[in-house]
């Protein structure tokens, strides 16, 4: 009795185990692959002075104050390069979740700068597998210092720069991401 009791219960908890195991397989069957997309490559859109990998958020205004410090030859007198740095006051928009933009202003020949980085290709695995990011960058950036030199007059047009960057890289783990930034720069003289 206490047999058949035993033996009862192990084929009851069995076929329970079974039923479970059949429930997981059937409910992968319905699921549909899904894309994953890698995420903060970089922890914000840019790395020191350069353009990342990353876009502000859509709908998001990121202000930002830029610095770069002078040398730090002349010690506390220049007060370790602090004297002489350079800042840069900006703002970024992200239109979309693929397109940003931006405006600022630089104290290196008062420097008014405007831009647009688009990612057209992001990392993913999944459904779709895409191994790397890409981004397209174009900026212009005018010169506002007043000419120095009457006999020379500088058309307004040429206080211009421009610049265009392929941004291109890959988050490989979540302590390393890599990326290449080839740039293209044409100055108006």
């Amino acid at each position: 009795m206490k047999k058949s009791i035993l033996l009862s219960l192990g084929i009851l908890f069995s076929l329970n185990f079974i039923y479970a195991q059949d429930d997981d397989l059937l409910s992968l069957l319905g699921e549909e692959e899904t894309t994953d997309y890698a995420i903060a490559s970089f922890k914000t859109n840019r790395v020191i002075n350069l353009h990342s990998l990353e876009n502000t958020a859509k709908g998001v205004f990121d202000f930002k104050i830029s610095h770069r410090f002078n040398t730090i030859d002349q010690g506390f007198y220049d007060l370790f390069g602090l004297d002489g740095a350079t800042i840069r006051l900006g703002g970024d928009f992200g239109i979309t979740e693929t397109l940003q933009v931006g405006i600022g202003r630089s104290t290196i020949n008062k420097t008014f700068d405007g831009y647009a980085k688009y990612k057209f290709l992001r990392q993913s695995t999944g459904k779709k597998n895409m191994p790397i990011t890409a981004a397209l960058f174009a900026g212009a950036a005018i010169n506002t210092l007043k000419n120095t030199d009457p006999a020379r007059e500088v058309p307004f047009w040429d206080r211009f720069d421009y610049t265009f960057q392929l941004i291109v890289g890959r988050k490989f783990s979540e302590g390393f991401s890599l990326q290449l930034s080839p740039t293209l720069v044409h100055r108006n003289l």
